[in-house]
């Protein structure tokens, strides 16, 4: 009975950079021919084509991989089909996952080829054991290169993608820098006004009255596609902020680092995990130093004399003032993190408060920084938990509204589902017309250059629907609360029914994070929005 059951296949292929010297044998095009081969033999029918081409075995959330399982839960397939295990994945734990609770629980049949793996039959004992050996395979990948990349950084060779400005790679090895000469004067110029005993907010503002375009920009404007998708988008996100400013982080960067007198200083960060990308800083101590691998910008008598200066500049912190919001407070302009700081009155008297550190200087002079007195948030912040709390016998509904500044709408998440259901419709005209197309090929009405061409366009189509099909479901899930959350939220609170000031425990068990908006003066009026997101329905 099994034997006769139709099949929709899934054809599913992977190569990652660390799979590069495995040579032809593993190259997407030798996949696809080995499993279309074998798929013709065995008589399945192919829904479709799945590949990741460049995505490591480590990393599940793979575009194609999501789709595929997407379509795996919508029924429209019941067979994978892959050229050996490690094509599906080389974690064990998630490949196991797959092979024997996710596959099983939705009908579907898996097949490795090479590894003569076919979950139809009780033969597939030494599956997990190829697993844990591909598994092994990544982590001894990731440790022979983090070897040789240790290797090059003691001999003083640039490791990281990006050049630093001032700089770029040479072409003619890509693991040395030499000046480029157009920004490496705004470096000169940025350390000549530091020499002068300048400070860095007064050295920003400089930059921007002569209108010189920080780096990111100026990477953009000379042609690295990088930069510009990064514009881009940052322009997108912040339509009220000017993007195109210095500001005192990236000056002050520039002002400490090594690179600019000849000297490289590697492995800053490193990634802890073979099984993730995410980085972390490396103590200072145990960064990879080597001097005079490349021509110096700024002397070595200037650098060391700036560093001086900034010593001296620098104010040592002789208050322990509270600091209970510290990373929770977000500008709702620009989404930096606001930093806790002082001015000190002419009594001597200190004044805390928040401040963005980017919107005074990144907008010029004249614009005014978002900032807020500890005091005035921290008495906000209190009057609305303890308002919260006066609301916990209220209805779930009632409750939710009290505490929820929703990001959307009810007319932008009815917007969402209309345009949800037409993306659908779409979809199966498409797979419609897809299906006419091949029929007007057999039947010879069609030109298969011509079928190509038109199923090459429909398909992008498929494609680009398949992703925003992808964010609007990432929007439901953002704005879907269930009453477990709220019920979590609830408990918590009860936990801090009687409290009367607030405490880092409280903070940190309720908040998410605050936004906060400049001061708006509507009819003579100074006004200011301050959102807290709450935890477990933010």
């Amino acid at each position: 009975m099994k034997q006769n059951k139709l099949y929709n296949a899934a054809i599913y292929c992977r190569l990652s950079l660390d799979d590069g010297n495995e040579g032809d044998s593993s190259s997407i095009k030798t996949q696809k021919i080995m499993l279309e081969e074998y798929v013709k033999e065995k008589g399945f029918n192919i829904y479709d084509y799945y590949i990741d081409d460049g995505f490591s075995g480590l990393n599940f959330n793979r575009p194609a991989f999501k789709r595929m399982i997407k379509d795996i839960e919508a029924g429209f397939v019941n067979l994978v089909i892959t050229k050996d295990l490690s094509r599906l994945g080389r974690d064990y734990i998630m490949t196991g996952y797959y092979n024997e609770i996710f596959f099983p629980s939705h009908d579907v049949r898996y097949i490795s080829i090479n590894d003569n793996v076919d979950t139809l039959y009780d033969n597939n004992d030494i599956a997990p054991f190829k697993n844990i050996l591909n598994d092994m395979y990544a982590k001894d990948i990731s440790r022979k290169v983090k070897s040789a990349k240790r290797l090059l950084m003691q001999k003083g060779m640039y490791m990281a993608a990006q050049p630093p400005y001032g700089y770029k790679k040479d072409p003619n090895d890509k693991n040395h820098l030499i000046i480029d000469e157009e920004a490496a004067k705004t470096v000169r110029l940025i350390f000549d006004l530091a020499l002068t005993n300048i400070g860095v907010v007064k050295i920003t503002r400089e930059l921007n009255n002569r209108k010189i375009v920080p780096p990111s920009i100026y990477k953009a404007n000379n042609g690295d596609l990088r930069f510009t998708k990064l514009t881009e988008t940052r322009r997108q996100m912040y339509k009220n902020y000017d993007i195109e400013t210095w500001n005192t982080v990236t000056v002050g960067a520039i002002l400490r680092d090594i690179v600019y007198i000849g000297d490289m200083e590697n492995h800053k960060y490193e990634v802890k995990n073979y099984k993730t990308k995410k980085c972390t800083k490396v103590p200072k101590e145990e960064h990879i130093i080597v001097r005079n691998t490349h021509e110096a910008i700024i002397p070595r008598s200037d650098f060391e004399h700036v560093q001086e200066l900034i010593r001296h500049r620098q104010r040592p912190s002789r208050h322990n003032h509270p600091n209970l919001f510290k990373g929770l407070i977000k500008c709702e302009n620009c989404g930096r993190t606001l930093n806790l700081y002082y001015n000190k009155r002419r009594d001597g008297r200190l004044v805390w408060g928040y401040r963005c550190i980017g919107n005074s200087v990144r907008n010029g002079i004249d614009t005014e920084a978002n900032t807020i007195r500890y005091l005035e948030i921290y008495n906000v912040v209190k009057d609305k938990i303890k308002s919260l709390i006066t609301s916990l016998n209220l209805s779930d509904d009632v409750f939710l509204n009290t505490i929820i500044e929703k990001a959307n709408t009810d007319d932008e998440l009815q917007k969402l589902v209309d345009e949800k259901n037409k993306l659908l419709v779409r979809l199966q005209k498409i797979e419609k017309i897809v299906i006419k197309l091949y029929e007007d090929l057999i039947e010879e009405n069609l030109s298969s250059s011509n079928y190509q061409k038109m199923l090459d366009k429909y398909q992008e189509e498929q494609k680009e629907i398949n992703n925003r099909l992808n964010e609007i479901e990432d929007k439901f899930l953002k704005n879907s609360l269930n009453e477990k959350n709220i019920l979590k939220l609830k408990q918590v609170l009860k936990e801090y029914l009687n409290f009367d000031e607030l405490t880092p425990e409280l903070i940190n068990s309720l908040i998410d994070h605050i936004t906060l908006s400049h001061i708006k003066v509507i009819n003579g009026v100074k006004t200011r929005n301050i959102k807290i997101a709450y935890k477990y329905v933010s």
